[in-house]
């Protein structure tokens, strides 16, 4: 799998380097893909979106409790 494309990306838009550039890979491959591409990808980004999820549903309680 070309990775290249990832690395400018972080590089170049988000301006950070990755230790593990398989992390920034799996953080965009959906689980529809990945059941086509059995070969070439490793892993979704199910359980990266989960903890998005979470972290966010955590601030967004943490404001109203402090706010109302």
């Amino acid at each position: 799998m070309d990775i290249s494309a990832y690395q400018a990306f972080a590089k170049d838009t988000l301006h950070v380097t990755f230790s593990d550039i398989d992390l920034l890979v799996t953080a965009f491959t959906h689980r529809s893909y990945l059941n086509e591409h059995k070969k070439t990808v490793k892993a979704h980004n199910e359980r990266l979106e989960f903890l998005g999820d979470a972290v966010l549903e955590l601030v967004v309680t943490e404001y109203h409790y402090g706010n109302y």
